[in-house]
């Protein structure tokens, strides 16, 4: 892994893991726990209310027909007996205020069934080693509490969160005395033991929304409209459903207010059927922010940022459904606030330092390349820097030079101005050719260029690319020419050198100066293939190893077998002539007849290698032919030794 990449990744993780601690520090310091709760309020769904379950609701009706506040409690007494077949009644009244003895009577004499629980409200609270206390009591006055008399009481208190949302109550309470919960004392007359929840707060599962029990107004079962044998073996729940007594609160599963009366039946279904809800537990909640917020870290990293974004989404949503399916199934509200806003506070401070390190990145690569690649060249090192090895590293490679033949000449013949001129044409339009080609110019050594393909971007058609962006060359060198000549400047002529090989590519030089560059023998071998060019008196000579890559793709002539200055083994040399199958039939004669000479001059054959050179000669005049027939001569006067191979050694570079 580069060093850029190193670096990348080890701000990656430090953003990754910091950013998900402060996000707990500030789940635990309950910042956000209201929008939390908000959040958590809509994974609250309709279920199915029990039947055995109804409510005998005081209401706008029965208020009409039988006055306002206070009633006479003679009014209950009578709905009582008229209910006295259901298994237990539940009164949401606090009946605290005394009244007269006969209707105080009436009510005691109603609830000898045993099977009435009375409401009790504590009006003040207190904690005391983390656990909460009742200090003060509203409960039924002492006449209703006569000899004979046997009725349970609940305290009917809910919490309501700092947003005016009712979510949650506790079980028991602990005081000057202690109660349970009014829900836990009528499901504990209905089953005949009262469940152990502790006296923890405890979420309220709600399993319909306002009036999803069935209410019956209290009015029709006072005057009898309602068969005492329809209530048969129920929970009856009596309390305040109109709206003037403000006996209701705003509840998560719906805007509406629920009166508290159908709070508690919602409570009851809840502790008979043991589907209780639970907020997940901080530690796996923190957990699950350290998870995405590595998730998200990593897909940052590992991909492009419009498709890590697309799947962090993607994984936002899955877990907010997945959130919804776990809280219904298992009764687990899971946290989704902080998990989102772990994925979110990670996001965006790495795409800052991305966006950051992209345009440092940028303004770098474009510093080091932006003149001598192509703008896609310079596109894709940017999308991928670690592409560029910093220091260097072997790549396989073609590389090119060119070199202006007979430019001293020219120099002197033209004014330093024009000089100037004449060279920036030629190099701006051999280099654009280069750029366009998604080769790399390395240097300028005077008005000679050398360039290569294959790095810093991998090119697998590098040779091919080389060869053709040589013969466009060589077609602009001929525009320019008929320019130059029109305009009265003397032209020239240029050669150019192709190896293909492993070469050390990077940034060479010191600390605060470098170049781009290749090294190696092969970069070597190029240099010499130019300057081939002026003893054979062509324009393109490339070695074997190129040739072996784009011999189908491409016209060549062979030219010899040389070995160069500085190297051992010789090596095949090769004129590139023009693109596949665009010689014309001259041309194709030509190169017949040249090759046919070169394979009698292997053989030292050396008449009928003069006599084929001199065919090819007769068809196009050709300076690589002179030489051989120079050499068959000279051979024929001074014959080589035995061993000869057919190599001609390069003295000079």
């Amino acid at each position: 892994m580069t060093g850029v990449l190193k670096n990348k990744l080890t701000k990656t993780l430090l953003v990754s893991l910091f950013i998900p601690a402060i996000v707990a520090l500030i789940m635990t310091a309950g910042f956000f726990n209201t929008w939390e709760s908000i959040i958590s309020d809509a994974l609250y769904a309709p279920g199915d209310p029990l039947d055995e379950i109804v409510i005998v609701a005081i209401d706008d009706y029965s208020f009409r027909k039988l006055g306002m506040f206070p009633w006479p409690r003679g009014h209950f007494a009578k709905v009582i007996e008229n209910i006295n077949q259901s298994s237990v009644i539940g009164i949401d009244i606090t009946f605290d205020l005394a009244t007269d003895t006969e209707n105080d009577s009436e009510l005691a004499a109603s609830l000898k069934t045993g099977k009435v629980v009375l409401a009790i409200e504590y009006t003040s609270f207190f904690y005391r080693d983390g656990e909460l206390y009742g200090e003060s009591l509203l409960k039924p006055n002492a006449t209703l509490g006569t000899p004979g008399v046997d009725f349970e009481t609940g305290f009917v208190n809910l919490y309501t969160d700092s947003d005016g949302v009712t979510r949650s109550f506790t079980p028991h309470i602990s005081g000057v005395e202690d109660h349970d919960h009014f829900s836990m004392v009528i499901v504990g007359e209905y089953l005949g033991i009262t469940p152990d929840l502790g006296n923890s707060r405890m979420l309220i599962n709600f399993f319909a929304p306002p009036e999803g029990y069935e209410y019956i107004s209290f009015y029709d079962v006072y005057n009898k409209s309602i068969p005492s044998s329809y209530f048969k073996g129920k929970i009856v729940l009596i309390g305040i459903t109109s709206p003037v007594e403000h006996d209701d609160a705003i509840v998560p599963i719906s805007n509406k207010a629920m009166p508290g009366v159908e709070i508690n039946a919602n409570l009851v279904q809840s502790i008979l059927t043991r589907d209780f809800l639970y907020y997940q537990d901080d530690i796996s909640a923190i957990c699950t922010m350290f998870l995405f917020a590595l998730l998200t870290g990593i897909l940052l990293f590992r991909f492009r940022m419009h498709i890590a974004t697309i799947l962090l989404a993607a994984l936002a949503i899955a877990y907010i459904f997945a959130s919804v399916i776990y809280t219904f199934n298992s009764g687990i509200i899971m946290n989704i606030l902080y998990p989102l806003l772990s994925i979110t506070m990670v996001y965006i401070p790495i795409v800052v330092i991305y966006y950051r390190t992209e345009e440092k990145s940028r303004k770098w690569i474009t510093s080091v390349f932006g003149k001598y690649v192509s703008p896609v060249v310079i596109d894709n090192l940017i999308k991928n820097p670690d592409r560029i090895k910093l220091g260097g590293e072997k790549r396989n490679i073609t590389i090119f030079f060119s070199d202006i033949r007979g430019f001293t000449p020219i120099s002197e013949k033209l004014d330093p101005e024009e000089l100037v001129r004449l060279l920036n044409e030629y190099l701006t339009e051999m280099t654009s050719i280069i750029r366009r080609d998604r080769g790399l110019v390395d240097k300028y050594m005077g008005d000679a260029i050398m360039a290569f393909w294959g790095a810093p971007l991998d090119l697998p058609d590098h040779a091919e690319m080389a060869c053709s962006s040589c013969l466009d060359m060589m077609d602009k060198l001929g525009e320019l020419q008929k320019k130059w000549k029109k305009e009265g400047i003397p032209s020239f002529n240029i050669g150019i050198g192709l190896n293909s090989g492993d070469a050390i590519v990077g940034n060479m030089g010191s600390f605060d100066r470098f170049d781009y560059t290749a090294l190696g023998d092969n970069v070597n071998l190029a240099s010499r293939m130019e300057g081939l060019n002026k003893l054979y008196g062509t324009n393109i000579i490339i070695t074997e190893n190129t040739h072996k890559i784009v011999k189908d793709k491409f016209e060549f002539r062979k030219l010899d077998a040389v070995k160069v200055k500085g190297k051992k083994k010789p090596i095949l040399i090769y004129e590139l002539l023009s693109g596949k199958d665009k010689l014309s039939k001259k041309q194709r004669d030509f190169v017949r007849h040249y090759e046919a000479g070169l394979e009698f001059y292997f053989k030292k054959k050396w008449k009928p290698a003069i006599k084929s050179f001199q065919a090819a000669l007769k068809l196009m005049d050709d300076n690589a032919a002179y030489v051989f027939i120079t050499r068959c001569q000279e051979f024929i006067k001074n014959p080589p030794l035995r061993d000869w191979d057919g190599v001609w050694e390069i003295e000079t570079k």
